[in-house]
């Protein structure tokens, strides 16, 4: 849980678009509960046309659709406007079809040549009409897709960091890539042709069964709504559960491409390893299991495809065919022919068959739409519901709620949660100290599976940075070094106690692996500024030549064409160079406080002393992982961690081991090489202790002391 204290000398009290999105965020949160998420493709109500899919997409409609006076509502309007002009030319044609039929049977010819020109004339507006239909359900989808990805983008890419946690501690959401970028898409083409497949079928069917009923009468229209009415049932109870199938094959397709894109990410290793064949056998794997599932999709539609077409295109004609023809074999009880004379009748009786089968087949075809968008629709509940839970697990994320173990079937009580549990953070964090502070804070793995309990990697952790007193993790591999700086930056969470930190703007995380964005040789130095906000600053090239120097990158702009130059950087770097531009970003930035995880390991010992000294000298308080004993001069204090895990080597100097796990019995003074304690810690986390390395590490602040710091837990105010 992050806090900003009433007392916080960096709060601000002033409403900026970053707290306008989190209001908003705060007032949609209550119609994406997570109890509407489908726990997997085969759960009950996956992809099912229930109670369910209408408050997901009630909830998702609150985003795409923000306001009734919004564009989104005006293309709506727009679109509904130009299906119901689309109908009304339907039953014109069907009368004009009727009528040149009639001219043509009893040999008028001028009036037959005027019906043809009337038709032409009804072309102009009626291919308008579908043109703008097409293009507004076109502009329709981008509408909506524009919103929802935006929305999605907000959520996913904050200062929360939903889209690490996501990847990392929640299990909700595999390949999040694939649910942003294709089935945001698919699911705003399937709902933004939900009017056309089913709204525009619904009128066809209103008006032209009132046309019916002024042709063939009121019982021959009762009885084709009969026959609708049941074959429409029969087919719904054959159509497949095609909206649990369609999220199943979006599923296996975000698999299949996630396996291609990390041959990308990995490509050179996996040819350093020759496992190409490994690689293929993967891919060939994922790609067996998408074509099997669309295999048995198609497989499914044989049946179900023949009983639509038996019913649509047939049975429905025939009994077309049926109802129009009865008032000419019933024509004393109809009164048809009564309009005309005798030498008229054939004429009118030729244009009230041809004019009542064109609205019957008008007709016909609006029903068949509407059985074919049911199918349409049962689609859309997959991808609703796959949209649905992307965006309220980020929600989740948002609020530092994650999975929670299920309730057992058989009490209906929730079970008792695991230790370290994602479920049960007791641990705050505040972000409005002038240092770091960790009280009484067990650094623990966290497990996705909400059933299983994280990993006690160091036991409850007592520590504190002060401006100026250089710090330096030093501790066995795998013992958990990187892991107090996860929690340190809110990457994992504290479990209990208290982590309290600078503003983000004044502290500074540079990992181990280093990353280089898209964008020009200046881009990679200012990163996360843009060009924009570097020149707002009022920071100049100048000023980033005299940051690459410090950095011994003074030679890059002129081989590499310019600090404007766009290159794939992460090819065209060296390994030390691209730590070095890491580093750079520390000294363009100059942040309070910096964190360096195993980020020189590749630059050369001088080089490095060289870059640790410059940012002393520039009132950068350094907390640096290596395992480099040269870096220890460099540093006031040492927090080692699994003390009884292996030796570790000193420089020859008087240390103090005044601090360290609450449960460690009390330690001797050290000279050179510390020993190994024994202990039984391999199931409970390792030990801590501190050691002071220096009395003057270059301490910016002469009235620090130069001893340990106290660790005594202190109460935050308030």
């Amino acid at each position: 849980m992050h806090n900003m204290r009433g007392n916080s000398a960096y709060g601000s009290n002033q409403w900026t678009e970053t707290d306008e999105r989190e209001r908003r965020f705060d007032k949609d949160a209550p119609f994406f509960p997570a109890s509407l998420i489908d726990k997997g493709q085969g759960a009950k109500n996956s992809g099912k046309l229930n109670r369910t899919f209408f408050a997901q997409l009630r909830a998702l409609t609150r985003i795409m659709i923000p306001s009734l006076a919004s564009r989104e509502m005006l293309i709506i309007v727009m679109h509904s406007v130009f299906l119901v002009l689309r109908t009304w030319l339907s039953v014109v044609v069907a009368e004009l079809d009727g009528k040149i039929v009639k001219h043509l049977v009893r040999g008028h010819g001028r009036k037959f040549l005027a019906g043809l020109l009337s038709w032409f004339a009804i072309a102009i507006p009626a291919t308008y009409t579908n043109s703008m239909i097409k293009f507004l359900e076109s502009k329709l989808s981008l509408a909506f897709r524009t919103r929802l990805t935006q929305y999605v983008h907000d959520l996913y890419l904050n200062d929360h960091l939903s889209y690490y946690k996501m990847l990392t501690l929640d299990g909700r959401i595999s390949n999040p890539d694939q649910f942003i970028t294709t089935d945001i898409a698919r699911f705003c083409n399937k709902l933004s042709s939900f009017l056309s497949n089913l709204g525009k079928p619904t009128l066809d069917t209103i008006i032209f069964n009132i046309q019916l009923i002024r042709g063939v009468g009121f019982h021959g229209t009762v009885g084709m709504f009969a026959m609708y009415m049941a074959t429409a049932s029969l087919l719904r109870a054959w159509t497949p559960a095609f909206g649990k199938m369609a999220a199943s094959h979006a599923k296996l397709e975000g698999e299949f491409r996630a396996n291609h894109a990390r041959v990308i990410t990995n490509a050179e290793e996996i040819a350093f390893y020759r496992g190409e064949e490994r690689e293929e056998e993967q891919l060939q794997f994922s790609l067996t299991r998408l074509l099997e599932h669309a295999r048995g999709v198609a497989k499914r539609k044989i049946s179900h495809v023949m009983l639509e077409d038996m019913v649509i295109k047939y049975t429905w004609s025939a009994f077309g065919y049926v109802v129009c023809a009865l008032p000419f074999f019933l024509q004393p009880a109809m009164g048809i022919g009564s309009r005309g004379g005798s030498g008229d009748d054939g004429g009118f009786r030729t244009q009230s068959f041809i004019t009542n089968r064109r609205i019957l087949v008008n007709l016909s075809d609006a029903g068949g739409r509407m059985m074919y968008s049911i199918k349409e629709v049962m689609e859309l509940t997959g991808y609703t519901s796959r949209v649905y839970s992307l965006i309220s697990t980020l929600h989740a994320m948002r609020r530092d709620e994650y999975e929670k173990p299920e309730l057992d079937s058989a009490s209906d009580e929730q079970p008792k949660l695991p230790e370290f549990s994602l479920a049960d953070i007791k641990g705050t964090t505040y972000e409005d100290i002038d240092g770091v502070r960790f009280t009484s804070v067990p650094i623990a793995a966290p497990n996705m599976d909400p059933n299983i309990s994280g990993e006690l990697l160091v036991r409850p952790l007592t520590w504190e940075v002060r401006r100026g007193q250089h710090w330096m993790i030093a501790g066995p591999n795998g013992v958990g070094k990187t892991s107090v700086l996860r929690v340190l930056s809110g990457l994992w969470p504290a479990f209990a106690g208290t982590v309290e930190r600078p503003e983000p703007s004044e502290i500074i995380y540079i990992p181990q692996r280093p990353y280089l964005s898209l964008g020009s040789l200046r881009d990679q130095v200012i990163y996360p500024h843009t060009h924009a906000q570097m020149q707002a600053l009022g920071r100049t090239d100048e000023e980033l030549m005299e940051v690459l120097h410090a950095v011994h990158l003074a030679y890059l702009p002129s081989r590499e064409g310019g600090l404007g130059a766009r290159k794939e950087w992460k090819d065209v770097l060296s390994g030390g160079e691209k730590q070095r531009i890491n580093l750079a970003r520390l000294f363009y930035h100059l942040p309070r406080f910096a964190v360096l995880d195993e980020c020189t390991s590749a630059v050369s010992a001088d080089v490095e002393g060289l870059m640790y000294e410059h940012a002393k000298r520039l009132g950068v308080t350094l907390i640096t992982i290596s395992h480099r004993p040269a870096l220890y001069k460099y540093h006031t204090f040492l927090l080692r961690l699994g003390v009884n895990e292996a030796p570790t080597e000193l420089p020859t100097i008087s240390t103090n081991l005044s601090l360290h796990s609450d449960s460690e019995e009390s330690r001797p003074e050290t000279t050179g090489t510390t020993e190994s304690w024994e202990t039984d810690m391999a199931s409970s986390g390792v030990l801590w202790d501190v050691v002071q390395l220096s009395t003057d590490a270059g301490t910016t602040d002469s009235s620090l002391s130069s001893s340990p710091p106290d660790m005594e837990p202190q109460m935050p105010n308030g």
